[in-house]
């Protein structure tokens, strides 16, 4: 099951993942001083590699998310850029996100079943 829309789901699902990791390390983080509050950015790269011509799996590769340091944001005396409503917002939104791609990918896995048992379950 290394078909181009799998290796699109794959590469959603992964840097979705990372993206929660990575909001999640930020809310732990939220009193600690000098903390720089991270983000994960995927969806671009993503994007551009499905429009190019050449090998799906190369592209994806290409396409691996990066964590990059939220920049201006140090609104606190203690030098902590962790917004807290919008580390909450990115959290709920890229879980909505997770379980979109998750029952996409499903959905493939359950298509492929049906065909190798010939709709026989």
């Amino acid at each position: 099951m290394n078909g181009p829309v799998e290796n699109v789901l794959q590469a959603a699902l992964h840097g979705l993942n990372l993206r929660q990791q990575v909001t999640a390390n930020n809310i732990a983080n939220a009193d600690t001083p000098g903390f720089k509050a991270q983000t994960v950015r995927f969806e671009d790269k993503l994007s551009a590699a499905l429009s190019q011509a050449g090998d799906a799996r190369q592209l994806l590769d290409e396409a691996a998310p990066e964590v990059d340091t939220v920049a201006g944001r140090v609104g606190k005396a203690d030098k902590n850029s962790v917004d807290m409503d919008q580390q909450l917002l990115t959290m709920t939104d890229t879980n909505l996100r997770y379980n979109a791609v998750a029952q996409a990918m499903s959905e493939r896995i359950a298509l492929y079943r049906s065909v190798i048992t010939d709709g026989k379950e």
